[in-house]
């Protein structure tokens, strides 16, 4: 019994590893993914015949091949099915709740938007659930492997429950078990900014490599890691939180943290729209009060102003961005990871660009000033909420 058992965990274990190859690889051929696994072309040829009749992957003839001097049949190689299932992802976010169905390449199939999450637990229960149970009405007779939510905080995925939130009334609940119960679906829970480094993880074409960080810049400030394919979640599920390290001894008080002189109290699009609002107050910043008028200030505000060449705006994002640029310097300093990928509204700006690629540049250490990329992303509202789709693929697609 017990060398029964055995065998059965090694099947599992090379169908998982088989999968994943697929999966970052294809097509591929089964030959190649034997090579590279180091497994026989029959432990293979059988796994895969499994999941063919599953319909978990499609064949497709390979391009480019050419028959060698003894002839032999046309390799055909191996992708999954994109539509063989689909995934459920939320983003709660300080602008609302964004929710998202993929296909298992991260496409998207339906969408829902609802306003921020209200502050009382049972209140944005009631709110991520009615968003989730839509895309489900959106999605008849598709199998859904689960549904993932990405929220700002300390997140314990492995508990499903939020140690810590800004809503005090959030800390210490089960979300993912009160969520599943509602749903009848599997739910898996991460801080949002650890999802979006998922979306990359799964969905980016080229594939992103083994180990990267993502420097997350919005009305907070985050840098997630990934390595080995695991995102780091740290010893209380607080590890990314680079935003509430101190840049500007002395500065001012974040209300998050309530330390002075944090980077999210400096750099984070609520200090740039706290700082702006001051400026238009003094009768400073006038081409962003004009585009203000009397509504609520807005980052696309900041940003036509800066284009339009505020010079106090200017002032105040460049100091935003050179505290920016600093913190990320000492992050690839500290990790010297091959990729950052820089994801941010305020990046959308080519100056903003330059300046935090030429900060970053004059404080990096050694090797990491040539061997340290700096890629931007195209912003994308959807973007965690996609990475929360991806995190329910990875896990409950891939690993199983």
């Amino acid at each position: 019994m017990k060398q029964d058992s055995g065998l059965l965990e090694m099947k599992r274990q090379n169908r998982r590893r088989i999968k994943a190859l697929i999966y970052r690889k294809a097509p591929i051929t089964r030959g190649e993914v034997a090579r590279q696994l180091g497994l026989t072309l029959p432990t293979v040829t059988t796994s895969v015949a499994d999941m063919l009749a599953e319909g978990m992957l499609q064949e497709m003839p390979v391009d480019h091949w050419q028959a060698g001097p003894q002839g032999g049949r046309k390799p055909l190689a191996l992708d999954f099915d994109p539509a063989a299932a689909c995934a459920l992802g939320m983003e709660l976010h300080p602008g609302g709740i964004t929710a998202l169905a993929t296909d298992l390449r991260g496409r998207t199939l339906a969408r829902v938007r609802a306003e921020q999450a209200p502050a009382a637990y049972s209140a944005m229960l009631d709110a991520a659930a009615r968003c989730l149970q839509d895309l489900q009405n959106q999605l008849p007779g598709r199998r859904v492997l689960g549904a993932g939510v990405g929220l700002p905080g300390f997140i314990e995925t492995a508990r499903g429950s939020i140690r810590f939130s800004y809503h005090p009334d959030w800390q210490g609940r089960q979300l993912a078990a009160d969520l599943s119960s509602r749903l009848g679906l599997e739910v898996i829970i991460d801080n949002n900014a650890r999802m979006r480094i998922t979306s990359e993880e799964m969905f980016a074409r080229p594939t992103r490599p083994d180990a990267f960080a993502y420097f997350f810049i919005s009305r907070g400030i985050a840098c997630p890691v990934l390595a080995a394919g695991d995102v780091w979640s740290g010893c209380t599920a607080g590890a990314g939180e680079i935003g509430h390290t101190i840049v500007q001894p002395g500065g001012p008080v974040c209300p998050r943290c309530g330390h002075h002189g944090c980077l999210d109290a400096v750099a984070s699009e609520n200090a740039i729209l706290r700082q702006c609002a001051q400026a238009i107050q003094e009768g400073r910043a006038p081409r962003l009060a004009a585009l203000a008028g009397n509504g609520t200030l807005e980052m696309a505000q900041v940003l036509a102003a800066q284009q339009q060449g505020d010079e106090d705006v200017e002032q105040i994002l460049v100091q935003a961005i050179r505290y920016l640029g600093i913190a990320l310097a000492n992050t690839a300093n500290l990790l010297s990871p091959p990729l950052v990928l820089v994801d941010g509204y305020l990046m959308q700006h080519r100056p903003n660009r330059e300046l935090l690629r030429h900060t970053v540049a004059r404080y990096l250490y050694g090797l990491n000033s040539d061997e340290v990329r700096l890629e931007f992303l195209p912003f994308d509202p959807d973007r965690g909420a996609r990475g929360a789709a991806g995190r329910i693929v990875k896990q409950l697609w891939l690993g199983a």
